[in-house]
């Protein structure tokens, strides 16, 4: 029984009633709040949407219109002006005998303000049409001007520029000279861009001075180093853009890739003092300007904008051609609230609908609760002394109109009988711990408990597809026991049959089969029918389900029914379904325990594969050994005599030793990968040695520098060649030498070492600060020794205090350590001095880095004995941490001899040796051929290196070649 603190405030407790109300009305408000979220979605979708196709449509629009109106007129224009006789023209009066042609075109084709000529000498033609009296009045016309002639023709080294206004009849009204001659086409853009191409080109859109209104100019070669033009008007751009607004607030724009503007729903003109001018782009509104900068940043189509005047915009940025040279981009925003305004109307009437519907059924509600209430608190009344384990009190059934309430009562006084068979039948499942036998046992109780003749438990697969694991049994009627028993098939489902129906049911499936019924004859339900006197056979299905509600299978029970014969109770229906509850809790507590097993191999297997992905020079190491290491442990388990015969792995010993193996080398995630993958003596994060050349190519210099001072000083020319030639060629051949020094690839004898020393010792001149531009760690090293003040001498090979990175206190290994290491370790961390990697007699690691690379075993054996591992997996460090260690006690890090390890951990050892052997996939060495590789492992059994029964075992079970065939390319195996 629970204690209860009398001093302790109870909860506030409600009716049912009471709850009943609120939930409904919480539902109804979630209800009101869905339609308002997903209505406001769905019209806010649409509307955004339709500001994308809006803008498609302008595109469309502005294209059309720029094609239709602009860019085909001006094309068929101004070809007709280059087909014309106007650029050939040689003077003035060749060119007004072309005007009444031009006339006739200018009439065609209104757009154009002016067509004009420039030609090679300078000379320059323009007719212009007057069609407005504002025209007239720009200059001063007379009044039946209808065509304005600009001629500028050379006259010897200057031009003589004059007016010539014409009417409708080409009568010639007025003849005007020009006071200006200085005006020559060839140095206009429009005349240089077009003489350089054969296509039509066009110029940045501006301030017509005679109209007043916004045009670009379009030229054209036509050959002979003449051009032809036409001022264009676009100001109905505008106009079309004004007319595609789709809000008030929208912003609709039309400009070019350069930033220029083209066209502007709200217009392109602003007064500056006395005369209009183009507006520039930090003019218009701020969301303009963004959307200019976004298409410099290379986003095209819809994409959303915050921020921009105090609002969030819809922006739209479509790019299109404008004529055959130029591309345009139209810019499209829209106010982000004004798109979505009609759905925020949604919003508010379908707040006001859903209150209106809450507070008239709330009284309704209130009413239906209460009547199911009543009888439901007299129940509770009941499983409260059902909770007390009075079981043998006898209970009068509570009645109600409702079935549910009613089928509850007579169902809790017939379970009062069945708790404490049930209590003791639940034990026994949850105390297997067999995952089979919890099957059979499961089925067994269950077709007990229920009278029944047969049944079936099965559990799903991973994919919940089909049944993958569990059995149908029948029982024989002589003796009780189980027979006839099928082992499931992983199947399509069939939904006709009640198994797979339960998987879908909320509670339980309860059907006859009648042998009518094909399903009768499906294999788990076809022995049923074995007596001719059953009719039908009653099946009774659970789900079995998780703690999170996920099938794991389903328990089924089956009853063959003859005439007379009593069908599955619901008092045992009731104690089935919580016997199936607890079965599979047990079962899930089963899969669990199996899911962590396999978690823990994953993050293994992990690890392992990280370990071989941090070096090329690793490969798949910590994958491979694993497969070696199981193949000898499992041939030494068949050993029947010699000192192995005694030899075997029980199940936990197998995952122990499995685990080890797959771990033996996690402690190389510590070790740096630079000195991992050292390529050259010199090498740390980079290759040295092009510091080392840069200091000879200082010396060559001042070699050079000092021949040319000796010769300004006097000295013979030619002696001081054959000296500095001489300088230099030692200097090549010396350096030859430190940097074949630097690859060790050869042994170095003494020889090379003294001569590696004379070299070091030559000097070179330091003319700025070495602490300069150095990390902090590294300026802390060189402070120990005061600066040497500059210009200094250094040595060209030099060991420097800075080059030594002392060992801290956790880097270093106490004699007395916990774990038993016995490795002599380097008084530095790492020592960087040139000298001192150079002098490497053989390959290219000095002590420090040895033993830093040795170091992986060490963290391996720490890191495993940090792990809180079960009992049955407490010697995985032993196992992992001993495959470098010798039969002969020379081994690291704890110089075992053969009696100090067990005949896994010396599996170890030659498993991590063979792989290595053979690995092929690492970058600086191919893998060994079987002959090669058993040759080196003869030579490691001979020196006492591995162990020679297991070395014997290894070759007369043919590991080698078992493998070499699944591992091993097809050129390696020779033997």
């Amino acid at each position: 029984m629970p204690s209860h603190n009398p001093r302790q405030k109870a909860p506030r407790r409600f009716r049912l009633q009471e709850h009943l109300g609120l939930l409904f009305t919480v539902l109804v408000l979630a209800s009101g709040l869905a339609i308002a979220y997903a209505g406001y979605r769905m019209t806010a979708r649409t509307a955004i949407s339709a500001v994308n196709h809006l803008a498609d449509s302008v595109s469309r629009t502005v294209a059309s219109e720029t094609t239709n109106s602009v860019r085909l007129p001006v094309q068929a224009f101004v070809s007709l002006l280059v087909q014309g006789e106007l650029p050939a023209a040689q003077n003035l009066q060749e060119r007004l005998a072309v005007l009444p042609a031009l006339q006739d075109i200018l009439n065609v084709y209104p757009i154009v303000e002016a067509a004009y000529a420039g030609y090679a000498d300078g000379g320059f033609f323009l007719v212009r049409p007057l069609r407005t009296p504002s025209a007239l009045a720009s200059f001063d016309a007379p009044a039946d001007t209808a065509l304005l002639v600009q001629s500028n023709d050379p006259a010897g080294n200057t031009f003589r520029a004059e007016y010539l206004f014409y009417d409708r009849d080409l009568r010639l009204l007025e003849r005007r000279p020009q006071t200006y001659t200085g005006f020559d086409p060839r140095n206009r853009p429009w005349y240089r861009e077009a003489a350089q191409e054969r296509r039509l080109i066009s110029g940045a859109p501006y301030v017509f001075f005679t109209t007043q209104e916004i045009g670009t100019t379009f030229a054209q070669n036509a050959g002979g180093g003449a051009v032809v033009g036409a001022d264009i008007g676009l100001s109905r751009l505008s106009k079309v853009l004004a007319a595609e607004l789709p809000s008030k607030g929208a912003q609709i724009v039309l400009f070019r890739p350069d930033g220029s503007l083209v066209a502007a729903a709200d217009g392109m003109l602003v007064q500056d003092g006395r005369t209009l001018r183009l507006r520039v782009p930090g003019e218009f509104p701020d969301v303009v300007r963004l959307g200019m900068q976004a298409y410099r940043e290379g986003r095209r189509g819809r994409f959303p904008q915050a921020d921009a005047v105090g609002r969030g915009w819809e922006l739209s940025v479509q790019e299109f051609s404008f004529s055959d040279a130029a591309k345009n981009v139209l810019l499209l925003a829209v106010p982000r609230d004004e798109i979505l305004a009609d759905a925020m109307l949604f919003v508010r009437w379908t707040a006001l609908i859903t209150l209106g519907v809450l507070l008239f059924s709330i009284p309704v509600i209130w009413l239906a609760a209460r009547a199911i209430a009543r009888p439901l608190g007299a129940l509770a009344d009941k499983a409260r002394r059902i909770e007390e384990f009075h079981l043998d009190e006898v209970e009068e059934n509570i009645h109600s109109g409702v079935t549910e309430i009613h089928t509850l009562s007579q169902g809790m006084h017939r379970m009062q009988d069945n708790i404490k068979k049930f209590l003791s039948i639940t034990g026994a499942i949850s105390a297997e711990r067999d995952f089979h036998l919890l099957l059979e046992r499961v089925l067994r109780e269950t077709l007990d408990v229920a009278a029944a003749d047969g049944g079936m438990v099965a559990l799903l697969d991973e994919e919940r597809n089909c049944f993958k694991e569990g059995s149908a049994c029948w029982l024989e009627r002589s003796n009780g026991r189980m027979a006839q028993c099928r082992m499931l098939d992983c199947a399509e489902p069939d939904i006709t049959l009640p198994p797979y129906q339960a998987l879908q049911a909320d509670d339980f499936v309860r059907t006859a089969i009648t042998r009518e019924d094909r399903r009768s004859t499906v294999d788990f339900l076809a022995p049923g029918f074995g007596d001719p006197d059953i009719v039908q056979v009653d099946v009774l299905c659970l789900p079995l389900r998780d703690r999170m509600g996920q099938n794991l299978g389903v328990l089924a029970l089956f009853k063959a029914m003859a005439p007379g014969s009593n069908s599955f109770q619901d008092a045992q229906v009731a104690f089935i379904k919580a016997l199936a509850g607890t079965a599979a809790i047990a079962l899930e507590n089963q899969s669990l325990l199996k899911a962590q097993r396999d978690l823990r191999d994953a993050l293994v297997h992990i690890l392992a594969g990280a370990i071989d992905a941090k070096s090329p020079y690793t490969g798949g190491h910590c994958q491979r050994v694993p497969i070696i290491f199981q193949m000898l442990a499992k041939a030494a388990c068949d050993v029947t005599e010699g000192p192995l015969k005694d030899y075997t792995l029980t199940p936990d010993n197998w995952e122990e030793a499995r685990l080890a193996a797959w771990l033996h080398d996690c402690g190389k995630v510590t070790t740096p990968e630079y000195v991992v993958d050292k390529a050259t003596k010199l090498e740390t994060i980079c290759d040295r040695i092009h510091e080392v050349r840069t200091r000879f190519e200082v010396l060559k210099r001042d070699a050079e520098i000092a021949s040319l001072q000796a010769v300004a000083d006097g000295a013979d020319a030619e002696a001081e060649e054959r000296k500095l030639e001489e300088s230099l060629r030692a200097l090549d051949d010396d350096f030859a030498f430190v940097a074949g020094c630097n690859i060790g690839g050869e042994f170095m004898d003494d020889a090379a070492l003294e001569r590696l020393e004379a070299i070091g010792k030559r000097s070179w001149l330091r003319t700025l600060d070495n602490r300069l531009g150095v990390s902090r760690d590294e300026l802390a090293r060189m402070e120990h020794a005061p600066a040497e003040p500059l210009p200094a001498r250094e040595p060209l090979l030099r060991d420097a205090p800075e080059h030594i990175i002392k060992r801290g206190e956790k880097d270093k290994m106490p004699p007395d350590n916990p774990w038993g290491f016995k490795m002599d370790v380097p008084e530095a961390l790492y020592n960087r001095g040139e000298l001192h990697n150079l002098r490497i007699r053989r390959g290219t690691l000095n002590d420090e880095e040895r033993y830093k690379i040795n170091d992986h075993i060490i963290q391996t054996i720490i890191m495993l004995k940090k792990l809180p591992l079960p009992r049955q997996l407490r010697d995985i460090p032993e196992i992992a941490g001993a495959h470098h260690e010798t039969m002969d006690g020379k081994g690291y890090p704890r110089r075992l001899f053969r009696e100090d390890m067990g005949w896994s951990a010396r599996m170890m050892a030659i498993a991590d040796i063979f792989e290595a052997l053979t690995a092929s996939d690492r970058p600086y060495k191919p893998g060994k051929t079987l002959s090669e590789a058993l040759k080196i492992m003869k030579e490691f059994h001979d020196r006492h290196h591995i162990d020679p029964d297991l070395y014997a075992l290894f070759l007369k079970a043919d590991i080698p070649h078992q493998y070499a065939a699944e591992h091993l390319r097809p050129e390696q195996i020779d033997v």
